[in-house]
């Protein structure tokens, strides 16, 4: 779809038809009078704006109003209604494609770039495509003559042009500007540029002459009232100046009268359409230019504001130089602006031994440091940063590469934030958590445990109803027994603080309750405690209970004599649990003894060793125990 759909209703269709042929019948065409007088078509510059507004719709309010306003021309020819119509929608239709698909024009024409490719876009190649056509026309209809055919092309282009441009800029303007005061803002200046410039174009295009004004009765004074319009007046201020300069120049030429008098009969009019040009162009262009200057010095103002947030900015070149640092930063830092700027943003960073610890994860090689390549991409760290006074302090750095049209970075744009009170805060919520968890996870424990005491509570009853399923009860009764010690023993504390000598203590007082065996445990008293890891305790926990089982069961239940000793092995983070009985290792029973299934299948792969001696009358097993299986406790927390 070339245009716009717009909300067009009958009585908009309507009042635009009638607006076009009020417009269109100001100046009836008269593209063939010898004479030429038609050198300014506002028409074509209505038609524009109402095909670039209305859509599809306003090109058809164009069509019915120009076919209405040169029907009621009595005697008109209809080749010349169809040359004239054929013109209009042309014009119209082409500027306004290439200005929507080509140009990606922008309708409220406030910029430079709006005014360059109204210019060329509908100025150039549509208004040039209309009189081409509308030529073309009136010479296959017989109404000109093949050597006159390019004469009425270049006029008919200078008038549709020159309308085209001005009143299309006009009608836009004023779309943009409707419902708001933004237009009143300079009225008594404007009020008074328009009555200098009436009174002026009076003097010199009306022929309001005197001895005195004679001399310098000359058109270019137009050039000043025009500059001041374009400086202070705007777009819409200036575009309505040069219709009006427009309109008096065209009266004082079918008058006769004043600077272009003798315009028609010396240039065929292309004096008055080379002067409105330039002075267009040039208008259009100061209009332009200081309305754009005017929103850039109100986005400076705004970003100036913005700089000057709460949030420590910083804004280097592409090498990293600091070339500008507002007053958060100074103030969060302690330095003032002579000492940070000329500097990079490496100087901020705390030297690494400094740190009190590395951010988790976020302190990376980036733009504060030297970068090998630019950032094409924003990012975000936490470092450790040093104020003046020499105290650390977790800062959260964004960099943001700004780039120019060919991606080439030119600055970077750096955030700083002091982080202090968001990592105290962290701190105390990872606290909280961390303690309500470990709440959790011992009241977890505890159930566990009064769950599987339940259970061999319910075991002990079966192996008493069942007198020969006696034996295996009661070793299946240690087996969830020392599981039960695993977990009694983590209610107490946190996951990870379940101490190997208070493991086997437990482990050894319910075996002793259970087979009525004494079980003499000998832990040295300067004895350096040792963590298992949580995830080793419940299968170290049950290779302890199957060892100690054998114990009590191959010559301990029999001599009431098992012995239990922890000592330190070669290693300082080795550990040595030593297991004796009275009786004798046999090749054949020791291989039965030590390769039970539970106890191959329980044991660690790494960290952990068993082995079996004889030592005189007495059976002993060495479970060796070293990291990662267990882990030594500081002295300071034994």
């Amino acid at each position: 779809m070339p245009y716009p759909s717009q909300p067009f209703s009958p009585l908009a269709f309507l009042a635009t038809t009638l607006l076009y042929m009020l417009v269109a019948d100001m100046a009836p065409a008269h593209g063939l009078d010898p004479h030429f007088t038609h050198l300014f078509r506002p028409a074509g510059g209505l038609a524009l704006a109402l095909a670039l507004l209305g859509g599809r719709r306003g090109v058809a309010s164009v069509l019915v109003g120009t076919v209405l306003v040169h029907a009621t021309h009595a005697g008109m020819s209809p080749a010349v209604l169809a040359s004239e119509a054929l013109a209009a929608m042309v014009a119209a239709w082409l500027g306004a494609w290439l200005l929507l698909h080509v140009g990606h024009f922008d309708l409220r024409c406030h910029s430079f770039r709006a005014c360059r490719q109204l210019l060329a876009y509908a100025g150039i190649a549509g208004a040039g495509a209309g009189a081409l056509a509308g030529a073309t026309a009136v010479l296959a209809a017989g109404l000109v003559s093949t050597s006159a055919w390019p004469l009425t092309v270049l006029r008919w282009w200078m008038g549709e042009a020159l309308g085209t441009v001005l009143v299309a800029a006009l009608v836009l303007a004023w779309w943009r500007t409707l419902g708001t005061t933004k237009a009143l803002t300079r009225l008594p200046e404007g009020l008074l540029v328009y009555g200098l410039t009436l009174l002026a174009g009076q003097v010199i295009f009306a022929g309001w002459r005197s001895d005195l004004l004679d001399p310098v009765a000359n058109a270019y004074w137009m050039f000043l009232f025009v500059t001041w319009a374009g400086v202070r007046l705007g777009l819409l201020g200036t575009v309505g100046l040069l219709c009006l300069v427009a309109l008096q120049a065209l009266w004082g030429i079918c008058q006769g009268t004043g600077f272009f008098a003798r315009d028609i009969a010396l240039s065929q009019g292309f004096g008055y359409g080379s002067f409105m040009a330039i002075l267009s162009l040039v208008g259009m262009s100061l209009a332009s230019y200081f309305s754009e200057r005017r929103r850039q010095d109100a986005h400076l103002r705004v970003a100036a504001i913005a700089f000057e947030c709460q949030q420590g900015l910083l804004i280097t070149d592409a090498r990293q130089v600091i070339l500008q640092a507002n007053r958060s930063f100074l103030a969060m830092s302690g330095y003032g602006a002579h000492e940070v700027l000329g500097k990079t943003p490496q100087f901020l960073r705390a030297p690494e031994p400094d740190r009190p610890e590395a951010p988790s994860g976020t302190e990376a090689h980036g733009a504060t440091s030297a970068c090998a390549e630019p950032l094409r991409h924003a990012v975000q760290r936490q470092e450790w940063h040093r104020r003046k006074s020499g105290a650390l302090y977790p800062a959260w750095v964004g960099i943001t590469p700004v780039l120019d049209r060919h991606a080439r970075t030119t600055h970077y744009v750096l955030t700083v934030s002091d982080v202090t009170s968001l990592r105290e805060q962290e701190v105390q919520r990872n606290q909280r958590e961390q303690a309500l968890r470990d709440a959790l996870v011992r009241e977890v424990h505890h159930r566990i445990k009064n769950n599987l005491q339940g259970i061999m509570g319910i075991m002990r009853d079966f192996g008493r109803a069942h007198p020969q399923l006696q034996g295996p009860v009661t070793q299946l009764i240690g087996q969830v027994q020392s599981i039960a010690v695993i977990h009694g023993l983590q209610g107490r504390a946190c996951v990870d603080q379940v101490r190997l000598c208070e493991l086997t203590r437990a482990v050894a007082a319910g075996l002793q309750s259970l087979w009525q065996v004494p079980i003499a445990l000998d832990i040295p008293e300067n004895w350096q405690p040792c963590r298992l890891h949580h995830a080793e305790a419940v299968p170290v926990a049950l290779v302890l209970n199957e060892l100690i089982l054998n114990a009590i069961k191959h010559g301990g239940q029999g001599h009431q004599d098992v012995r239990i000793a922890l000592r330190k092995g070669g290693q300082a983070d080795v550990v040595q649990i030593t297991i004796s009985n009275p009786g004798q290792w046999q090749e054949k029973a020791a291989a039965a003894h030590i390769g039970l299934d539970l106890v191959a299948a329980l044991m660690p792969r790494r960290g952990a060793a068993l082995s079996t001696e004889q030592s005189g009358r007495r059976a002993v097993v060495r479970l060796r125990l070293q990291p990662p299986v267990i882990e030594l406790e500081c002295p300071a927390t034994a």
